[in-house]
């Protein structure tokens, strides 16, 4: 990122220095120059451009060539226009959460704080490649387009903040693996094909699960993704599109443990197949917040492809370690994803169990 100053230094200062170091007045210049002493004085107070008609002459009086000092007047105007559009930013740097301004620093997408605003309202915009913030406010609402993931929002009560969400989203559309998805040829009937090996993988959770799982994917035209999310992030999970073409599940990766990841991806999966296409869809993290009718119906399909038409009856009354494992490897599934499901369910004490899960952290990210 390039080093910028909070201050501009107009062409007339070097010309200041040049005339003092030659004891020279300005009226002399002005004599010499062939021009008024009162454009100097406003040259060198910063006041009047220095023209390339001027260039030419100064070049031919101070020895400093035309393209030097035209240099000089585009750097310094553009510093101006610069520092006064940070100015005008600055007003917005409370629009942009701290969880949201800690997110691009931690990416090195800025190294701004709060104490220059308009320069982390600019690194910001610019990460969302944005000109305005008027521009980033209608990237927001297109991004939020979709009627299911706005009554998400309105509905769980949620606070997630719109700077961290776009951050979040942004950070994945800079990975190899969305730049690749604009190229796939996404085919449902495929994907519809695929689940059973999806489910098969899913079944023996490892340090490769996910980046198996995502190659599966990328054959039927799927993007799957685990992108680092902001602290404090209320999400699991996305479904969003790229063009409305190619479906992207983007993850967060929270907790790490094979019963959220899992569970959450044949969940978005349920998204991608059963809902409009071009919609965007979050999975919480509080089961509680998940109330419209796009997730239950997205639940209730990867109940089914994971668990099949008995769904969690098996599993009732079993607190033992064992019964639960045994159980599981009768169905196909794994224990973890199981045991997730029971926690839900309240079909077992959050106490019991955990030596199920499979820690997946660093298995697999974008």
């Amino acid at each position: 990122m390039t080093a910028t100053t909070n201050y501009a230094v107009a062409p007339g200062e070097y010309l200041g220095e040049w005339i003092d170091e030659q004891d020279l007045s300005q009226q002399r210049v002005a004599e010499l120059v062939g021009c008024s002493r009162k454009q100097v004085n406003e040259i060198v107070n910063g006041r009047a451009p220095v023209t390339s008609d001027t260039a030419v002459r100064l070049e031919r009086l101070t020895g400093i060539p035309v393209d030097s000092w035209l240099r000089y007047e585009a750097a310094y105007r553009a510093d101006v226009a610069r520092i006064a559009d940070q100015e005008d930013l600055a007003t917005h740097v409370g629009e942009i959460a701290p969880n949201a301004a800690a997110y691009l620093r931690e990416i090195g997408a800025t190294k701004a704080t709060r104490r220059t605003p308009g320069r982390l309202v600019s690194d910001f915009l610019a990460f969302h490649r944005c000109g305005t913030w008027g521009a980033y406010e209608q990237l927001y609402e297109t991004a939020s387009t979709g009627d299911y993931a706005l009554a998400a929002l309105r509905e769980s009560g949620a606070r997630l903040e719109r700077t961290v969400m776009t951050a979040w989203l942004r950070a994945a559309e800079l990975t190899e693996a969305f730049e690749c998805g604009r190229d796939y040829d996404y085919n449902p009937d495929r994907l519809r094909a695929a689940l059973p090996r999806l489910r098969e993988r899913a079944a023996t959770p490892d340090a490769t699960m996910l980046k198996d799982m995502a190659d599966l994917l990328a054959d039927v035209g799927v993007v799957f993704l685990v992108v680092e999310p902001p602290k404090k992030f209320p999400l699991f999970g996305i479904t969003r599109w790229i063009d409305k073409r190619v479906p992207v599940i983007q993850q967060t990766g929270r907790r790490c443990k094979d019963g959220f990841v899992v569970w959450t991806l044949f969940h978005e999966l349920g998204h991608v197949l059963e809902d409009p296409r071009g919609e965007m869809h979050l999975e919480y993290s509080n089961e509680k917040k998940r109330n419209t009718a796009a997730e239950k119906a997205a639940n209730a399909f990867a109940l089914d492809v994971l668990f099949g038409e008995s769904g969690m009856k098996p599993f009732r009354g079993l607190t033992r370690d064992q019964d639960i494992a045994k159980t599981a490897k009768r169905l196909g599934v794994a224990p973890g994803v199981a045991v997730h499901q029971m926690h839900r369910r309240r079909m077992l004490d959050y106490g019991f169990g955990n030596r199920h899960f499979v820690d997946l952290s660093g298995g697999f990210t974008a």
